[in-house]
């Protein structure tokens, strides 16, 4: 049996980008994007009824529009009254202006405060962030905590892995971010070219500064008189595409 291309058509929030594999019962299925910027994969009569019209950002917008919050608690903040602002999150429902215990009066998604992602201002965020500056060390406007944990880490973002993101072109850009600066890696059409390209790059400055920094403490204790004289330095510039690193601990060129 035939199935309608259905490609570029709309379906209230849905836009059908691609047929998709069937379902376990051979019934035709369709990769969407919503307007919220999700993807998601529905069967072609669901769409063609109207039982989906969203990626489930709709259900959810229209739960938390449906509270009222007014006199509600949450973390610091105490909620007055709807918010004034007309953006509103899809995902995250209405917007409510809250007084925070610090006096300031702030405006939070209902979806940020039922869940507990937002419970202040700004102010607890920036307290807590305040104690563990206290316990971090800097060199270069670099953090050397964030910096090996970047290192070891392997954790990712909605695009599948950290320091990609998706564009609604479909190609990925990579970028990454070192010594108080930003690099654009550039646009990929393979997730894997992306990946790759990001991690030559952490190689390069992240990896590489660690390591150039553990060398020069090595020679700084074998001869410190040296090390006072020669401050460590570790510079980038860009250079055909990769990243020329000049360093009194170690050459490296990517």
């Amino acid at each position: 049996m035939t199935c309608k291309d259905m490609t570029g058509m709309r379906f209230g929030r849905l836009t059908v980008l691609r047929r998709a594999e069937n379902n376990s019962a051979g019934r035709a299925r369709w990769l969407c994007r919503c307007d919220c910027g999700e993807l998601c994969v529905t069967a072609g009569r669901n769409l063609r009824s109207g039982y989906t019209k969203s990626c489930g950002c709709a259900k959810r917008e229209a739960f938390y529009n449906r509270r009222d919050l007014t006199g509600m608690r949450f973390g610091r903040l105490t909620v007055l009254r709807p918010g004034e602002s007309k953006k509103r999150n899809r995902t995250a429902g209405a917007l409510w202006l809250c007084r925070c215990d610090c006096g300031k009066e702030t405006e939070a998604a209902a979806a940020c405060l039922l869940s507990g992602r937002t419970r202040s201002c700004g102010c607890l965020n920036r307290e807590q962030m305040g104690r563990m500056h206290e316990h971090m060390h800097y060199r270069d406007d670099t953090c050397l905590e964030i910096l090996r944990r970047s290192c070891e880490d392997t954790g990712r973002n909605k695009s599948g892995f950290r320091g990609l993101y998706r564009l609604p072109s479909g190609k990925y850009r990579a970028s990454i971010t070192f010594q108080g600066k930003h690099y654009d890696l550039g646009h990929y059409s393979s997730f894997d070219q992306a990946v790759q390209a990001r991690l030559d790059a952490e190689e390069t400055l992240h990896r590489g500064y660690i390591k150039a920094l553990q060398d020069y403490e090595e020679m700084a204790k074998s001869d410190p008189a040296w090390a006072e004289a020669n401050p460590f330095f570790y510079q980038v510039t860009r250079a055909d595409g990769g990243f020329q690193v000049y360093t009194n601990a170690v050459a490296a060129t990517v």
